[in-house]
C-alpha cells in the first residue's frame, strides 16, 4: 500500500518540540499545559492532525502510517525498499529462500539473513517470514503493567543515596560526559521523519572527483538508503563526512568551513 503525500507527518516547529520534550522525559499532560491545552487528548488530537499516533511502547509519537493495525510488523517499510520485497516474497505460497535471495541480488539466504537482520529484522517460524525485531521496551512495558504495590517497590528499591552505593562514584565521570552531551543524544533519540530530516549541507568550493574502494556490500548499502529514502549518494557521503569531521577532532574545523558564505 502506497503513502499518499496527504498521509505524511507533518514535522512543523511545534512538532518537534512535543517529540523532543517527550525524549526528554515529559509527559504528555506536562506538555499540554506547556501548549494551554485542556488536557492530553487535545495534544493527541494535534498530532493526529500532523499524522502521529502515539505509542505506548515508545511512550512518544510516531508516524501514523508507521502503524500496521493487525499484522506483526511495527513499522512500515517503503514499498520501495528491499527488506519491503522480502518480507513480500516470502508472503508467497510456496516461497524458498533460495530463489528470494537470487532473485533480489543476494549471494545467498546467508547474506539475505544478514541484510534482514541489519534492517532490524528476525526470521520467525510461526510466521515463515521476517517480523520487526522488538527491543527490551516490551519487556519493561509488561513490567509496567503489573500491580501498583510491585512499581512501588521497584521504584523505592531504587531510592538509594550515594553513600550507600560507594561503587557508583567509579561511573560519574562517565555521568557527567551524558550531561555535557545531554542535547545531542536527545537529538539523536528523538523521533525523525524516515524521509526528510536527513540534514543538507551547502559546502563552499569546487567540486571535484574522487574515487573511493569499498566492499560490494557497502555499497549495495548506500544504493539501498539512497533509492529508499531518495537522497543522492553525494548528499549520503558529505552528510558522512561532516558527522565524521565532527565526531573525530575536526570539530571547530568542520563549522568554521560550514560558516562560509
Amino acid at each position: 500500500m502506497a503513502i499518499e503525500q496527504e498521509n505524511l507527518p507533518v514535522y512543523d516547529e511545534r512538532v518537534n518540540e512535543i517529540l523532543r520534550g517527550l525524549t526528554e522525559g515529559k509527559t504528555r499532560e506536562e506538555l499540554a499545559e506547556r501548549y494551554e491545552y485542556s488536557d492530553y487528548r487535545s495534544l493527541d488530537m494535534y498530532m493526529r492532525r500532523r499524522n502521529f499516533t502515539w505509542d505506548r511502547q515508545r511512550l512518544n509519537y510516531v508516524p501514523a502510517h508507521s502503524r500496521l493495525d493487525g499484522q506483526d510488523l511495527d513499522l512500515l517499510v517503503s514499498e520501495s525498499s528491499k527488506a519491503a520485497q522480502v518480507i513480500s516474497l516470502f508472503k508467497k505460497e510456496g516461497a524458498d529462500a533460495k530463489t528470494i535471495s537470487k532473485r533480489l541480488g543476494f549471494g545467498d539466504h546467508r547474506e539475505l539473513a544478514a541484510y534482514m537482520k541489519g534492517k532490524g529484522y528476525v526470521w520467525s517460524a510461526d510466521k515463515s517470514n521476517y517480523i520487526k525485531q522488538m527491543g527490551v521496551q516490551q519487556e519493561l512495558t509488561a513490567c509496567n503493567e503489573g500491580n501498583d504495590d510491585t512499581n512501588e517497590h521497584a521504584y523505592s528499591s531504587l531510592n538509594t543515596t550515594m553513600s550507600e552505593l560507594p561503587g557508583l562514584a567509579h561511573f560519574l565521570p562517565i555521568l557527567e560526559m551524558l550531561d555535557r552531551n545531554r542535547d545531542r543524544l536527545v537529538d539523536l533519540l528523538t523521533p525523525a521523519s524516515e524521509t526528510g530530516n536527513i540534514p543538507r549541507y551547502v559546502i563552499p568550493g569546487v567540486f571535484v572527483t574522487k574515487s573511493v574502494h569499498m566492499t560490494n556490500t557497502l555499497d549495495q548499502l548506500v544504493r539501498d538508503f539512497s533509492r529508499e529514502k531518495n537522497v543522492s549518494q553525494r548528499d549520503i557521503f558529505v552528510v558522512a563526512l561532516v558527522e565524521f569531521f565532527r565526531r573525530y577532532g575536526y570539530e571547530r574545523e568542520m563549522e568554521t568551513l560550514l560558516g562560509q558564505r
